[in-house]
């Protein structure tokens, strides 16, 4: 691959950096030919952490969901902490069969910050053990940090399907927002 210059770019989202995701930028260092291609890739090459990564002292999510910046004044519900062993578990393994991000070229929508978080933890009140952020909009992929290591998951446009699994395995009946909220 001999002209080609590599380096990592960090993601910017409407002004917003996503540490869990990255974009690899490679250029053509030939005079003359300014072609650029651009792959939203996971920083986290090897899974196993993933896999593995979200502590087996987990007793308790807590769910939430951010509106994002466009929801014109409009109120999330308020988070909702599961301690069932059974969901918790189930939750659990959900978030870590998600496969990682495939490497590739993607042209996305913006997002504006809609999500659905979770929080996995020990006890009430300690600071989460992992958490996984869903997009509900712009790409739609799916970050985990444990450890402070942040994988990117899931397939392009994945994250709302997923979503929804979630809340469905939680028992929560939340409604999630629309892509983009109307007027915007």
């Amino acid at each position: 691959m001999t002209g080609i210059a590599r380096r990592a770019v960090p993601l910017l989202l409407a002004g917003v950096a996503v540490p869990a995701l990255a974009l690899t930028a490679c250029a053509r260092a030939t005079p003359g030919a300014p072609a650029v291609s651009v792959a939203r890739t996971s920083p986290q090459p090897e899974l196993a952490g993933a896999r593995g990564g979200i502590p087996n002292a987990t007793r308790q999510v807590t769910l939430s969901l951010n509106y994002g910046r466009n929801a014109h004044g409009r109120r999330p519900p308020v988070p909702v902490t599961i301690t069932d062993p059974a969901r918790v578990g189930g939750l659990v393994g959900l978030v870590t069969r998600l496969p990682p991000w495939p490497p590739g070229t993607y042209n996305c929508p913006g997002g504006d910050g809609m999500a659905l978080h979770l929080a996995f933890r020990a006890h009430p009140d300690d600071p989460p053990l992992a958490s996984a952020d869903l997009a509900l909009n712009g790409c739609e992929g799916t970050s985990l940090t444990v450890g402070g290591k942040d994988y990117a998951l899931g397939h392009p446009g994945s994250a709302r399907r997923f979503a929804a699994k979630v809340l469905r395995a939680a028992g929560v009946r939340w409604k999630l927002p629309p892509f983009y909220w109307p007027g915007t």
